[in-house]
């Protein structure tokens, strides 16, 4: 029951930030889920949580997406995350943990000092970049959003075309990488209620989220989040080396 509960609250936090971002569903739900299953299946339960309110936000922002610019970017991220996922069966769950940690303490020492900084200038070269880096990443966690983020911004007409991009990725990819994780036994109808609660929870954390959009600054929702992001990273990564 308590599994069920923090899901639940965890897809309500994500429902509401990823219309104010246009990603993080996937890191909060990432950061809840690794208390209650291993490294390699907490991302499936994620990922199939994430593309429920994916799916939604691409559909309703379908006429703003941008297929000639990010379907390159978005072939490349599949292929590096499927290979990625092939490896996982073979991987050290108690290194692939640490590793967890290492990457959610990166990933908001990065949002919270770093990003504001980095301006990324669009070309294929970035573009491939950033989709290797970001497939790997959600292959591994089913965090890919981040580096995304960063091209998407780069190539996007308005704020509307990237929030529509990125579900786009989102949804594609994650149907994707769910199936290849049911194939390698990574999810099963086992998970099927909690994703269920996870799926209701998220979609009202959405509804929730795009009200708020209107009145409150994605900056700000960003930077709580990543500050409860690095903390649970660096509890997680001294869990696995003390």
């Amino acid at each position: 029951m308590t599994a069920y509960v923090v899901m639940a609250l965890a897809a309500l936090a994500g429902g509401i930030i990823q219309p104010l971002t246009g990603f993080g569903s996937a890191v909060i739900l990432m950061v809840a889920a690794q208390y209650f299953f291993d490294i390699t299946v907490a991302p499936s339960v994620a990922a199939a949580i994430c593309v429920v309110q994916s799916g939604i936000m691409a559909w309703s922002r379908r006429r703003s997406i941008d297929l000639r610019q990010i379907l390159p970017p978005i072939a490349l991220y599949t292929v590096c995350s499927l290979v990625v996922i092939s490896l996982l069966r073979k991987m050290d769950l108690h290194v692939l943990t640490a590793v967890f940690g290492g990457f959610l303490v990166l990933l908001a020492a990065y949002f919270l000092f770093v990003a504001k900084r980095v301006q990324l200038r669009p070309s294929p070269a970035a573009g491939m970049l950033c989709s290797a880096f970001s497939g790997c990443c959600a292959g591994a966690f089913t965090i890919g959003g981040p580096m995304m983020a960063l091209y998407f911004v780069a190539i996007a007409r308005d704020k509307e075309s990237y929030v529509a991009n990125m579900q786009f990725l989102f949804v594609t990819t994650n149907a994707i990488n769910l199936a290849m994780r049911a194939w390698r036994g990574l999810y099963g109808a086992e998970y099927l209620p909690i994703t269920a609660v996870g799926a209701v929870f998220v979609v009202l954390g959405m509804v929730i989220g795009n009200a708020l959009s209107r009145r409150m600054s994605g900056d700000v929702a960003r930077q709580v989040v990543y500050i409860g992001v690095g903390v649970s990273g660096l509890v997680t990564l001294l869990q696995q080396i003390l």
